[in-house]
């Protein structure tokens, strides 16, 4: 007993660090450890970045841009920079070096690319690196803070530097939803690359012994709230967990209910609309019933993952953390779609990452091009998911027994997944001038309005009333 107790702390320890990025859907300053430590492999030469970091033009000379294959020569390969926050969690890095490899050893050895990954455990070393001069070429970024990033730091379009016509084809293959997630003004500025929407988890042994059915999960809040208090009563342990400091599965409970985090055009902050109290005074009243988990988003994870929690709302990303936790501690894992407000339909949001990019000739652009090309392609996205743990976004490769069919096969909870990214709605992209505040506010806001006993409606209009005077 003392062994298998001992296990499943390793595991925990090992898994619930690294797998807690699948929250980047916030801004930097909220989702990234302060004080780690960040090295670099193969970091490439230096060169002059291809603008200004307050400048958010192309060059001045765009078509000195425009990728052109015929300059690749495998003779005389380019190199080009990756920096990915990805390399820094054990979780995730073998996955993220396979990929990276594969791709040097096949399309790149080909073409004549060569692919330089640079960890960047807290998600700033581009940012110092780009100031510095340094060649920054591919950046594994968040969504929210992407309109900063191309206000200050060089990213360019997509539409501006790779083929029009290879673009559309190699897009063709993927979900139209994710394609959506990194457009700013009608371009895009990052593709969709790591990614999830919120699963919620089971704990097949809590509910059977709470006389419940993990075959038949519930599908609205208020089933789970229902079924959380069987489970508090039967077992006594919490029901569900769900951590309000979670960064992103929140906008969902938002958009689930009918209620916006800003408005369309981005001028206005709109979330303490009637629905959106709604949704956050459901969570308040849940959250302190004694049948919710208590704490922090690791917290919460490492009580689902000690057989302590009978559900959690949680990204993909966990899966495979998941999994070798339920079977080190002998229970089964069940999940299900995220759930749905009465009457109502789930709209889940993403986590995870996209690739953004600079470019300072014609031959890197067609070198980044290539390497685009590859992770979100069939052999990459068999990659990822597989050993990552993030969804496939390209949708013809899940029953390719070429590639994922046999993997999904496996593991259903994926399919549970995919089957929600046709509701899905982007986690909210914050407006560059106002985005670090703006997003702690909001936050704060969530963190304070479930763990207290305050007037919900009057907490969000407080904190939507110092949003909108930001956007002014």
């Amino acid at each position: 007993m003392k062994i298998k107790s001992l296990l499943i702390k390793r595991i925990v320890s090992a898994i619930v660090v690294g797998s807690m990025l699948m929250g980047l859907g916030g801004c930097v300053a909220d989702s990234i450890p302060s004080g780690s430590t960040s090295t670099t492999a193969n970091e490439p030469n230096k060169t002059n970045s291809p603008v200004q970091a307050s400048d958010n033009s192309v060059s001045a000379d765009a078509n000195s841009l425009l990728a052109d294959s015929s300059l690749l020569d495998p003779a005389n390969p380019v190199t080009i920079s990756f920096y990915s926050y990805s390399l820094s969690y054990p979780t995730m890095r073998p996955g993220i070096e396979h990929l990276i490899n594969e791709f040097n050893d096949t399309t790149g050895k080909e073409k004549g690319v060569v692919v330089a990954p640079v960890e960047d455990a807290t998600f700033s070393k581009y940012q110092s690196d780009i100031a510095a001069g340094e060649k920054v070429n591919v950046i594994q970024h968040t969504f929210s803070t992407l309109d900063l990033s191309r206000q200050d730091l060089g990213l360019v379009a997509y539409e501006d530097i790779f083929p029009a016509d290879e673009m559309t084809e190699h897009l063709s293959h993927m979900y139209e939803n994710a394609i959506e997630l990194g457009k700013l003004d009608g371009k895009t500025y990052a593709l969709a690359f790591t990614f999830s929407t919120p699963i919620l988890y089971i704990n097949g042994k809590l509910f059977e012994e709470a006389g419940l059915d993990p075959n038949k999960p519930p599908t609205t809040w208020s089933q789970v709230i229902e079924y959380s208090k069987i489970i508090k009563e039967k077992t006594g342990v919490p029901g569900f967990g769900l951590a309000p400091n979670n960064g992103w599965v929140t906008e969902g409970l938002f958009f689930s209910n009918g209620a916006d985090i800003l408005n369309s055009d981005k001028t206005e902050a709109v979330f303490a609309a009637p629905e959106g109290v709604e949704a956050i005074k459901m969570w308040q009243e849940f959250y302190q019933s004694g049948a919710h988990a208590v704490g922090a988003d690791t917290e919460v994870a490492e009580q689902f993952m000690a057989g302590a929690l009978g559900m959690q709302l949680q990204s993909t990303s966990m899966l495979s953390g998941f999994k070798q936790a339920s079977e080190a501690g002998g229970w089964e894992l069940y999940g299900a779609e995220m759930p749905a407000f009465e009457g109502k339909t789930a709209i889940p949001v993403n986590s995870g990452s996209a690739l953004a990019v600079r470019s300072s000739s014609a031959l890197e652009s067609a070198a980044i091009w290539e390497f685009i090309k590859f992770v979100t392609g069939p052999v990459g996205y068999t990659i990822i998911t597989s050993e990552v743990g993030y969804l496939p976004l390209n949708k013809e490769i899940v029953n390719d027994p070429q590639y994922l069919k046999s993997f999904i096969d496996e593991n259903p909870l994926m399919s549970t997944n995919l089957n929600q990214l046709t509701r899905l709605r982007p986690v909210t992209i914050w407006p560059a001038d106002i985005c670090i505040e703006a997003r702690t506010i909001f936050n704060d806001t969530i963190v304070q309005a479930v763990t207290t006993n305050g007037d919900v409606s009057q907490i969000l209009t407080e904190a939507q009333n110092r949003i909108n005077e930001l956007l002014k």
